[in-house]
Formats: C-alpha cells, sequence, structure tokens
C-alpha cells in the first residue's frame, strides 16, 4: 500500500524507458530470424521476462546483458511437449499462441489467474480455420497448441484486440503457403498493426495489407537487425499528465517523434486542453499552468492512455467525454469500469458505458484506490496525488509489469510516496 505526497510545481527531465509495445514484438520476430539480432534499450519488467523466458522453452537462443538482448537462430527444434508460462502478458499471450502454431508437438500455455480470464477466442479460431488444435475448455488460456498450420486462409475478427492479427502476422512468412487473412467486424488500434508490419518490413518480409484482406507470401525469411528500442510513448503520459495537473515543466528524453504508435500522438490531445509542448531534438519538452479544460475526444487509437487522461479530465474545467473505448473492457482490469469506480470514490461525478466515459472535473478527495491487478490503474489513479492528499494505492508493486521504476521516477520529478504497509 503506497501513499502519494502532493507535488510541488514541477521542474525536471526524464529518459524513458524503451518501449515494452516494440520490445514485445522485436523479440518474437528476431527469435523467428534466420540470422542474428542485437537489441538495446529494451526495458527489464515482468512482460518482457514471461516472452524471453517463453521462447527458450520453445528452444529460441536469447542472451541477457543488462539493456542489451542478443538472439540468435534457433539451433534445435522441440520434438517433446513443450509447457511455458505467459504470466500476466497479454501482448505475450496472443504472439507465442502463434508460434506454437509452428511446431508440430504439443504447447501447453499457461498463465495467471488474470490473464485466463482474458480473450482468446478470436485468435483460436482464426489457427482452427488454418488447421491448427487448440485444447481449452473455455476458449482462452491455460491451453494446449499442436500444430503445424495446414491450410492458408482463415478470417479473423480483432475487434477486441488488435494482437490477435499481430500474432497470426508474424508467423505467416514462415509457411510455405503464406497466408490470406481475411478481416471481419470493427478493428481496433490499427496502429499497433501497423507497428508489426514496419517492424517487419525491417527485417525483409512483405505484407500486403488491405481494408479488409492482408496477404502475406509463403517463403519469406527474417533477417536479424540491430535496433535500439526507442522511448515508451505510455510512460511518457504519465509524466506530461503530472506537469498538466501540478503545473510546470518536464523534459521528456528519448521521445520518438515518429513512432507508429497512437499513443505517441497523446501530446496533442493535451494541448487541445491547454498545455504547451516543443519539439528539441530527441526529447519534447513538456509546459502546463496546472489549469485543463474539458474536451470531447475520441480515444480508439489510444487506448493505453485513457485512464491518465480520464485522471487528468477530473481536475479540468468542465465535462470531458472520452468515447469509442469499447476494447478497454478486455484490458488487464475492465478500464472503462473499473477506472469509473475508482474514480467515483473521490467524488468526481462519472458517467460511463460500453464505449466511453463522461467526467466532470472537480476537486477531487481522499480514497483508496483498488489496482484491479493492473499496472496502468496503478500508475494513473497516483496521479491523482499530485493535487490531492489521502490518495492510497494498493498493491502498488503491479507497476513491475511494465515500468518497475515508476515510483522511484515519479519521485525524482517531485511527486513523492510512503508505504504504509
Amino acid at each position: 500500500m503506497l501513499q502519494i505526497i502532493p507535488a510541488r510545481p514541477i521542474d525536471a527531465r526524464v529518459q524513458l524507458p524503451g518501449s515494452k509495445y516494440i520490445a514485445n514484438r522485436l523479440i518474437p520476430l528476431c527469435a523467428l530470424a534466420s540470422t542474428p539480432s542485437r537489441l538495446t534499450n529494451v526495458v527489464d519488467n515482468d512482460d518482457i521476462q514471461a516472452a524471453i523466458s517463453g521462447l527458450k522453452a520453445l528452444g529460441y537462443r536469447i542472451s541477457i546483458d543488462g539493456s542489451q538482448l542478443t538472439i540468435n537462430p534457433r539451433t534445435k527444434i522441440p520434438t517433446n511437449k513443450v509447457t511455458l508460462n505467459t504470466a500476466h502478458s497479454g501482448t505475450f499471450s496472443r504472439f507465442i499462441t502463434g508460434l506454437a502454431a509452428l511446431q508440430d508437438v504439443p504447447v501447453t500455455i499457461e498463465c495467471s489467474a488474470k490473464m485466463a480470464t482474458r480473450p482468446m477466442a478470436e485468435l483460436f479460431d482464426s489457427l482452427k480455420e488454418l488447421g491448427v488444435t487448440i485444447d481449452s475448455p473455455n476458449q482462452k488460456l491455460p491451453a494446449t497448441i499442436t500444430g503445424p498450420v495446414k491450410f492458408e486462409s482463415c478470417q479473423l475478427d480483432a475487434g477486441r484486440s488488435s494482437q490477435f492479427l499481430s500474432s497470426l502476422l508474424m508467423i505467416a512468412p514462415l509457411l510455405s503457403q503464406g497466408m490470406e487473412i481475411k478481416l471481419i467486424g470493427k478493428q481496433v488500434s490499427s496502429s499497433y498493426v501497423d507497428m508489426t508490419i514496419f517492424w517487419m518490413n525491417q527485417m525483409s518480409v512483405h505484407v500486403d495489407r488491405q481494408s479488409d484482406q492482408i496477404n502475406i507470401n509463403g517463403g519469406q525469411n527474417y533477417q536479424g537487425i540491430e535496433a535500439s528500442i526507442p522511448g515508451d510513448a505510455v510512460s511518457a503520459s504519465y509524466f506530461m499528465a503530472l506537469v498538466g495537473i501540478s503545473g510546470g515543466k518536464i523534459e521528456i528524453d528519448s521521445f520518438d517523434h515518429h513512432s507508429l504508435q497512437g499513443e505517441s500522438k497523446f501530446y496533442q490531445v493535451l494541448e487541445k486542453m491547454g498545455m504547451s509542448f516543443e519539439k528539441k531534438g530527441d526529447s519534447l519538452i513538456v509546459s502546463g499552468s496546472g489549469s485543463l479544460q474539458a474536451i470531447e475526444v475520441d480515444m480508439s487509437e489510444m487506448p493505453d492512455v485513457v485512464q491518465t487522461l480520464a485522471v487528468m479530465a477530473c481536475f479540468a474545467n468542465g465535462t470531458t467525454l472520452i468515447k469509442n473505448i469499447a476494447h478497454l473492457a478486455y484490458k488487464e482490469s475492465n478500464r472503462i469500469k473499473d477506472t469509473a469506480t475508482e474514480l467515483i470514490k473521490t467524488g468526481i461525478k462519472i458517467e460511463f458505458g460500453e464505449d466511453f466515459l463522461k467526467i466532470e472535473g472537480g476537486v477531487p478527495h481522499s480514497a483508496t484506490i483498488e489496482t484491479y491487478d493492473d499496472h496502468r490503474m496503478a500508475m494513473s489513479m497516483a496521479l491523482l496525488g499530485c493535487k490531492t492528499e489521502g490518495i492510497t494505492i494498493l498493491e502498488h508493486k503491479v507497476v513491475n509489469k511494465s515500468f518497475p521504476k515508476y515510483w522511484d521516477m515519479m519521485k525524482s520529478c517531485g511527486l513523492d510516496s510512503k508505504i504504509l504497509s
């Protein structure tokens, strides 16, 4: 249990950790490559550790030296049943399911109790169409995947997670017959699919993407790369919010101005709320007066900063409407209902539905915040403590999933905290 100590006006500079979103894609892609890869500025968090352990269980060769990973082509293919554990990681759970389908031995994927509640059915259905056998009593993890892929075409509904599509894309070029994916339903978080395809292209693989169909020629090979992982766009959002609520200035180093990730444009949303931003080389200078204006905004392409924005809206003048966020119900927590539940505890007036949050700005009061085993709940809700005494975060160590240094970096910027138990 951690109690947040209200911040003074901010004057700080921070170095962003490497993007977990890019690392989560590059690690399996490099594992599949026919030549060695070297990745630097890789963040050390629970999700990345789960990915490394899971890939090693399948025989992929990964060595770690601080924030550097060296990934060499696999020399030994499993000949017996494999069991691995994805822990809490939704991203790796989806990606490794695709990689498991490349094997001709059963691969059992175990996970945490929280991950066992999260959607997998759409990906399972597509893989079954491709001839893969999946043993799961409830269309979720744990499950046993037995390949190989036998057929070349499938349908996919990626309305609840873009990760389903990225999983299929990763394995498609390695199949002799390639893959044709017919997309059905409304697609979400397309910028994340763009990110996957970008890095596939960087590794010499071509993808033909149309509006409702994707074709990938078979018999392609990933070529290993050397890459420094850019700064994490979602991690940057917390420092932007710190300045927006408290006032002051912060310089965010290693900000990826060219990122394809939707959340990298979050600062443009905050400009509409009255904040100021200046690009300076590979940094972003963030300034705020501590006064925010309410906005209406479509956050369909920025799902992982919705909770950050919701907390900022609590301090804004007027009523903020955050819309087109239905897929947030299927994240580590129900990030619509659970976010509203916790903010209501502080006295803020909120309405919510299956695809929106409507937040009337005011003066939040003290509250004890549940995290629902969701790292982003902990990090975003802590920002309530910028101006509010008595904000206490339960299970604060959940931030280790993505950002283990979060509390220390916030303290260095002026938002302190103390452990109560």
